[in-house]
């Protein structure tokens, strides 16, 4: 979320866009010291975060089916939190300024850097 604009997820996609760059600044920052820092964009995660997820805007039935389709996708995509922590003892132990995670993360920074046109062009795409 940290590298694409989203039509529906437009704090999120804000609030990771700036921890990056928070990221970024303590490491250019520490480095001198020694601190290393590494920004982890892990992706889609099955964690169960999408259980406790709120849909502005919809009624209570709106909300629960938009709970159920998420759950659903995040469940389909597979990929366990136990992943994106191994990623995280790799990226210490090799003071990585900035891991992309899962494939989704890796295509959306590399699109983020080669065609930024192209994501703004699919954050207008309304995915619900």
């Amino acid at each position: 979320a940290a590298f694409a604009p989203s039509r529906t997820l437009p704090a999120y996609a804000t609030s990771k866009a700036a921890v990056l760059m928070l990221s970024e600044c303590l490491r250019a920052e520490l480095k001198g010291a020694g601190i290393g820092v590494s920004a982890i964009c892990p992706g889609i995660v099955d964690s169960g975060i999408t259980g406790r997820a709120r849909f502005v805007g919809r009624d209570e039935a709106g909300e629960a089916d938009g709970r159920d389709r998420a759950t659903r996708a995040y469940a389909l995509r597979g990929f366990a939190p136990e992943g994106v922590a191994e990623r995280i003892v790799a990226a210490v132990r090799e003071d990585r300024a900035v891991v992309p995670v899962t494939a989704e993360a890796h295509a959306a920074r590399l699109l983020a850097r080669v065609s930024p046109g192209a994501l703004r062009l699919l954050a207008r795409l309304d995915l619900r």
